[in-house]
């Protein structure tokens, strides 16, 4: 059977498991990219994205191939461009469209309504999948799928879910090549890794406390990779792509300290490359830090929010206090290990005393750098009825943010409204001065008006610099690179077209 794959915006993982998964059963499996040029929330332009939009070279491909099965992995903030294409599609093709990803587990009963599609997949994907494909295959008209949501006349099949995958092992390596043959070289010269599927912590505002909810009793939801199955992968992408640098994604890597201990020694022997990671201050210790850095990790980001304990505890669900991190601080620092701290602005009851309470925190603990974020509602997550008890959103914002249509990318957003965009350039610009001189500009009005005065690029070349100095500023070149690269593809595509209509 064949299947085309669609995705947007950014290198999809998820998408590259799913190929790997089916092609090693015996399917046919096309991936199709849409980088959305001018479509995201950084480089957003209506008039532009319809100029460099990509639909016309999709909807082609999609005929040439003639899949039996078109799939879409979907975001919050790509879920409108997937229903347009979808929309597109079922008016020149006869092909059953199911959506799956993120936004379309957290709320299928608005995804399954839309008339451009006829399935939904709630969850992983592998297994479903593949079932699917068998059941086209064989003109076998069972909707009894676990995962899957169909419809059927004018009703709507919920099918229960299947227990989580525990042993990651079992499934093959990613297909990335499908991918990086349409992406810049920079993908694969800085690949992203994930060694663990899930998180052990349910922050309110993050997509995992409700993902949680909808395996609850389906089996372990945090699993993990062995080293050496990692180790493996890592090797194969190191032999074929010659990276120089690895972006490990998970939630929280270092949760196991005897894993990154076996996982440390390989590393360092058989890979030896610069890599960062995510963390959590109660999983940093001495002993963790010193693994980190001999096995060659040069930055960890640490997702603290807020510096007021008060908000992180009563409105994120974030028990840990300043103290933790002063210690994990401490420990990173001795171990000569770079770090970062993400910080969310305009959170449900956050006030300029609270947000004053993250300057002082974050001028004691002296990051390398500091990642502001507007802050993001995603549909089904808790800091939704913090947001409307706050009066930060109505009542009827939950069913825009379930449609996507409520600009809840994160991203720095150069043109947001309120504080976000005013107590950002302090934010970022803190760890380039000196400790005395941010304390005085924290306490003094006047400096924090002439700084609050500044444009808003400002922002971005403070932090090309510090990405310069924590040795990660191939992020800034390859940003640009690489929507140069879309629009060099997208003209030759256009130019193409035309020659061929000649």
């Amino acid at each position: 059977m064949k299947l085309a794959l669609l995705c947007a915006e950014d290198f999809s993982l998820s998408v590259a498991c799913l190929s790997a998964f089916l092609k090693k059963n015996g399917h046919e499996v096309r991936v199709i990219f849409d980088p959305k040029q001018f479509g995201k929330a950084y480089a957003n332009n209506k008039y532009l994205s319809e100029l460099f939009s990509r639909r016309s070279l999709i909807l082609s491909c999609l005929k040439e191939f003639s899949p039996d099965l078109i799939g879409f992995s979907v975001f919050t903030s790509n879920y409108q461009w997937a229903l347009g294409l979808a929309g597109e599609i079922k008016k020149s093709m006869d092909v059953p469209i199911i959506f799956g990803g993120i936004h379309a587990t957290l709320v299928p009963e608005v995804v399954i309504e839309e008339a451009a599609v006829d399935m939904v997949c709630v969850g992983e994907g592998e297994e479903p999948l593949l079932e699917l494909l068998r059941r086209l295959k064989d003109k076998n008209k069972d909707y009894s799928i676990r995962n899957i949501w169909f419809k059927e006349s004018a009703r709507v099949i919920r099918n229960e879910i299947r227990p989580l995958t525990q042993d990651l092992d079992s499934l093959p390596f990613p297909d990335r090549e499908s991918l990086y043959v349409q992406l810049p070289r920079s993908y694969s010269k800085y690949p992203i890794m994930l060694t663990s599927y899930g998180c052990p912590y349910r922050c309110t505002y993050c997509a995992n406390n409700a993902i949680s909810q909808v395996y609850k009793d389906k089996g372990s939801y945090l699993r993990r990779r062995s080293p050496a199955n990692v180790i493996a992968e890592l090797k194969e992408i190191k032999s074929r792509y010659m990276p120089k640098y690895i972006l490990f994604m998970d939630d929280l890597f270092t949760f196991n300290k005897g894993w990154l201990s076996d996982f440390a020694l390989s590393y360092a022997k058989d890979i030896h490359l610069p890599y960062s990671c995510l963390t959590h201050a109660r999983f940093l210790d001495k002993e963790i830090c010193g693994l980190l850095k001999s096995s060659g990790c040069n930055l960890v980001l640490l997702g603290l929010q807020s510096g007021s304990e008060r908000i992180r505890r009563e409105i994120l669900d974030r028990p840990e206090s300043n103290e933790e991190y002063r210690k994990a601080a401490g420990f990173l620092k001795e171990a000569k290990l770079k770090f970062s701290l993400d910080n969310i602005l305009n959170i449900p009851f956050d006030t300029p005393e609270t947000i004053r309470e993250s300057f002082y925190l974050y001028n004691e603990l002296r990051p390398d750098m500091i990642h502001s974020f507007n802050l993001a509602y995603f549909p089904n997550t808790r800091i939704i009825e913090h947001g409307i008890r706050a009066g930060a959103l109505k009542e009827g914002s939950r069913d825009l943010i379930n449609r996507g249509l409520s600009g809840n990318y994160i991203n720095i957003q150069l043109n947001s409204q309120g504080d976000y965009r005013r107590y950002a350039l302090l934010f970022t610009i803190l760890p380039l001065l000196p400790k005395c001189l941010a304390a005085k500009i924290i306490e003094d009005n006047i400096f924090r008006r002439i700084l609050l005065g500044l444009p808003s690029a400002v922002i971005l070349l403070v932090k090309f610099i510090l990405n310069i100095r924590a040795g990660t500023g191939f992020v800034f070149f390859t940003v640009i690179n690489n929507e140069l690269f879309y629009l060099k593809a997208i003209l030759a595509g256009k130019i193409r077209a035309r020659i061929i209509q000649k």
